[in-house]
């Protein structure tokens, strides 16, 4: 393939033969132009200052799995830039869950420490100030001893919108934003299929990153640093030939595709070890593959993979033939990314620290769909160690390591080491800002809506 290849003016195309209304359709293409992007939005506390003000306080955000909080008065925090949130369950309807300020009314102490809880309340440690669940006042610790000007309002919790999509619950601090699957848009049917909502968790990982989260979401909506970075994957994943498709509201994805030998290598003739074990995944053999073109993996994988669910009672018949090998990578804007699959789900989250914009907060969650196969394989990029309680019995507890830690995953630390370098880069006064290729139109995308916000646009 040489460089006259590249559809310039469009990205690679999945599935040609998609009708409108698929998942696997090719959106619409937008022309996002050729300027370089500034710098100043990496490390200016300014630029900080209007994002927190004009845009996360507005837009919808991830804040945990519904699974974690199965039962009447489980909790978990969700904190984000100098805000935090306690997200808990009030009922026992699927959609009964409320988030509030994580914030006592008396004095400003955070009411909840944990990460995760079970209460029947919401009791301040402080001065003992109290909430029920559904966030109305309980109790003011001496209450005689305050003038009634000062507490006959009996302050309920502050509380947040709170929605739940495919079993990931959202908040959003603008009480009259429009509702979450408005904002999602289409990207939520595209979705559907992989029935998130059944799925449970099985790695959860938080870390420091030395670098503004933008830095991090970046290296995650574009795959051109494959090559470089994660060369031994180059030999059974298609790092060329990759459909992008951009939507309303800041959202895209990449279809990546797996089984198939990168363009950038010379070798398409001999089957590599790299394929030789996805096949192998699915109880194909060399010799079952025999004399056919590497590049013939990606089909025979989706078809025999097939007859591997079937013979375990696992349903695909909701997914696609690409579906069952590729990468459904999918941006949520602003600042998460969701790598869909059959098997499961990787969640990366990245928030901003509550006060410096050269930090972030980095969070990884793996989910895998319930099956009573103990040899059922998670896709190996994942970071799932051997041993992992796939069942769903035990919730694994939050690691927090250390940047540069073991932990994350062979590949995505590969990325990790990545970010700190980056951010120091930023700000050489040798840099004149990004330079995005036609491989990375995602990112001016991303950019771009980032800026409306900023601007004060939307």
């Amino acid at each position: 393939m040489n460089k006259m290849d590249f559809p310039a003016a469009r990205s690679f195309a999945l599935n040609p033969e998609a009708k409108p209304g698929s998942p696997e359709a090719l959106a619409p293409y937008q022309d996002y132009g050729d300027r370089t992007y500034s710098t100043d939005r990496y490390v200016s506390r300014e630029w900080a200052r209007r994002e927190w003000e004009n845009m996360w306080t507005r837009v919808w955000t991830l804040a945990g799995v519904a699974k974690d909080i199965p039962d009447v008065g489980d909790y978990f925090r969700y904190d984000l830039g100098p805000e935090s949130f306690i997200v808990t369950r009030h009922g026992a309807g699927p959609n009964d869950i409320s988030a509030y300020y994580n914030v006592c009314h008396h004095r400003g102490n955070r009411l909840v420490m944990s990460e995760f809880g079970h209460a029947r309340s919401f009791k301040c440690a402080f001065h003992s100030w109290e909430w029920n669940l559904d966030g109305t006042l309980k109790n003011i610790q001496d209450r005689e001893t305050f003038r009634n000007a000062v507490v006959d309002d009996n302050p309920p919790l502050s509380p947040v919108r709170c929605e739940v999509w495919s079993g990931l619950v959202f908040i959003n601090m603008d009480m009259d934003a429009a509702p979450l699957v408005d904002f999602l848009g289409e990207v939520a049917d595209h979705l559907q299929p992989f029935h998130f909502e059944n799925m449970h968790v099985v790695k959860d990982l938080e870390t420091q990153w030395p670098c503004n989260w933008k830095i991090g979401h970046d290296a995650f909506i574009e795959v051109y640093h494959v090559h470089a970075v994660h060369p031994e994957i180059l030999t059974f994943f298609n790092d060329r030939e990759v459909q992008w498709d951009t939507y309303a509201n800041g959202m895209s994805r990449q279809l990546l595709k797996f089984g198939e030998v990168s363009p950038k290598l010379d070798d398409h003739e001999t089957l590599n070890d790299g394929l030789a074990y996805l096949l192998s995944e699915v109880e194909v053999t060399p010799e079952d593959f025999g004399k056919r073109s590497p590049n013939d993996a990606r089909r025979v994988i989706q078809q025999a993979k097939r007859k591997w669910a079937e013979k375990r009672s696992i349903d695909y018949s909701e997914f696609t033939d690409n579906q069952l090998t590729d990468d459904w990578n999918y941006s949520f804007f602003p600042n998460i990314t969701l790598n869909a699959h059959p098997e499961g789900l990787l969640i990366q989250r990245f928030r901003p620290h509550r006060s410096d914009p050269e930090k972030m907060t980095y969070d990884l969650l793996v989910l895998i769909r319930p099956v009573a196969d103990p040899n059922y394989k998670v896709p190996a990029y994942m970071g799932v160690e051997d041993g992992t309680d796939l069942s769903g019995e035990t919730r694994p507890e939050r690691m927090h390591i250390e940047y540069g830690a073991e932990g994350l995953g062979y590949v995505i630390n590969q990325d990790a080491s990545m970010m700190g370098f980056v951010h120091q880069g930023v700000q050489s006064r040798g840099y004149r800002g990004a330079r995005y290729s036609d491989q990375e139109q995602q990112l001016r995308h991303w950019h771009n809506e980032l800026e409306r916000y900023v601007r004060g646009e939307k």
